[in-house]
């Protein structure tokens, strides 16, 4: 049993980097819910594995540099101990120094040998003495940018190709930096204004954000989100400002049908309910069922009583429920998710260059197969946390190009202040951590002409 956070973040760190597949919240899910630590253990150690992962490219860059053979030859294990020790050094100020060497070289002796534990600890002693090594100097100015902010090249290289290198190193730097807490207002049981008096001693920095009517901002909660009474009194769910706009994209009436395809656990589909004030019928879908498990409970926190769920892959299969069609569908589609890199800084060591191209085949399966499901006259909204045009603008167009009876429509029926901003020429809703304060999402809205 993991009983202190330098091991419990190496434990995280090594369970992520083996699987290629596995998602950082669900190794943290699965790993932390045996640990035993303390509330103070356990910050630190959600503090070393984000900020690993955070700055990683950095990391790795330095330790390159040190290392007599490269960072190439050293093992995995000890990488990882490595990175999470030269993080403290190099990123933590209240970290005795002491402490961040000495812990590793335990660490490298219980997991390598006694020989590494010397190995790592004559590395990291070199980082100290020299802490203004390595030099950029020689870099390019696109691999300088990818160290300095810890993004990966090929990224760089082709936000730069797309923006110009400007813009693409202020997208960097917001992309890394630590997002505020932002969360939803549950309008079915408070508002925002009563929700803000709650919170307000719990946290730091709270502020109503500038667009959503519903969301709030904060740093620094006192106690676990989950552990909060408001949390457990179901008055709020966690979402980013960006993608609360999703919703009133959709716009759904009180009493209408509506569908929520790739509806995972729940965020979407709350605020969906909310919007319809808990009348109606909402269909919450998705392939995963243990994620809509997870959905019924979120959605019996809050009070949500007009949701049914159903387990499906609307490529695959059509299920009756369908029936004469909604009113209106939401594809909230997976894709890359490099819109939420600061959220999910894990993102951009697991996604690759070549993934653009199968991400955009499945979303176009996706929408096409949801689109058979929106009556005449309905609408269908196509939304994704990805700023990249394979995966929006791209989509839709191809969309639009083979579904003729579907047309683009204005993407808010009354537009949210401030909200003018997100809406670009083609109607589509884009935002961007650099420039608006938000996760990068992209979102279309579009009509089934009627019979």
């Amino acid at each position: 049993m993991t009983q202190d956070a330098r091991s419990l973040a190496f434990e995280i760190l090594t369970t992520f980097d083996k699987n290629a597949e596995a998602t950082l919240d669900a190794v943290m899910d699965r790993i932390t819910g045996k640990a035993e630590l303390d509330r103070r253990e356990m910050g630190l150690a959600n503090a070393l594995v984000y900020g690993v992962l955070r700055h990683r490219g950095q990391l790795d860059y330095t330790i390159d540099h040190f290392a007599a053979k490269g960072i190439a030859k050293i093992d995995k294990k000890l990488l990882t101990i490595l990175r999470i020790a030269l993080f403290q050094l190099r990123f933590m100020d209240r970290i005795p120094e002491s402490a961040a060497v000495n812990t590793a070289v335990e660490l490298a002796k219980v997991h390598a040998s006694e020989k590494s534990g010397g190995f790592v600890n004559a590395l990291l002693r070199n980082c100290l003495r020299e802490p203004d090594q390595p030099s950029l100097d020689d870099l390019s100015p696109e691999k300088k940018l990818a160290v300095t902010t810890s993004m990966p090249v090929w990224l760089v290289e082709k936000w730069i190709e797309r923006m110009g290198h400007e813009e693409t190193a202020a997208l960097c730097r917001a992309s890394n930096e630590i997002a505020p807490i932002t969360v939803r207002t549950n309008s079915l049981k408070t508002t925002r204004e009563e929700l803000f008096e709650r919170l307000a001693p719990q946290v730091e920095t709270l502020s109503p954000t500038p667009v959503s009517p519903l969301g709030l901002s904060f740093t620094s909660p006192k106690a676990p989100i989950f552990e909060m009474d408001a949390f457990k009194e179901g008055l709020f769910q966690v979402q980013d400002e960006a993608a609360q706009l999703i919703a009133l994209m959709v716009n759904p009436k009180p009493g209408s049908r509506i569908l929520d395809v790739c509806a995972g656990v729940g965020g979407k589909s709350g605020h969906l309910a909310q919007v319809m004030e808990n009348q109606g019928e909402l269909v919450s879908m998705d392939v995963e069922a243990y994620k809509l498990q997870s959905l019924a409970r979120e959605m019996k926190r809050l009070g949500i009583t007009n949701i049914t769920t159903h387990a499906c892959d609307l490529t695959r299969e059509s299920p009756d429920l369908i029936g004469d069609g909604f009113d209106a569908v939401l594809v909230d589609a997976p894709c890359s998710g490099l819109g939420v890199i600061r959220r999910n800084p894990d993102t951009k060591w697991k996604y690759f260059k070549r993934n653009a191209t199968r991400h955009a085949k499945k979303q176009k399966a996706i929408l096409s197969a949801a689109a058979r499901c929106v009556r005449p006259g309905g609408t269908l909204v196509y939304a994704v946390c990805s700023m990249e045009p394979e995966e929006n603008g791209t989509v839709v167009e191809a969309f639009l190009e083979k579904h003729t009876d579907f047309r683009m429509m204005k993407p808010f029926d009354t537009v949210p202040q401030g909200a003018e901003a997100f809406i670009t020429s083609e109607g589509y809703v884009a935002t961007l951590p650099h420039k608006n304060g938000m996760d990068g999402f992209f979102a279309a809205r579009m009509v089934r002409k009627e019979k």
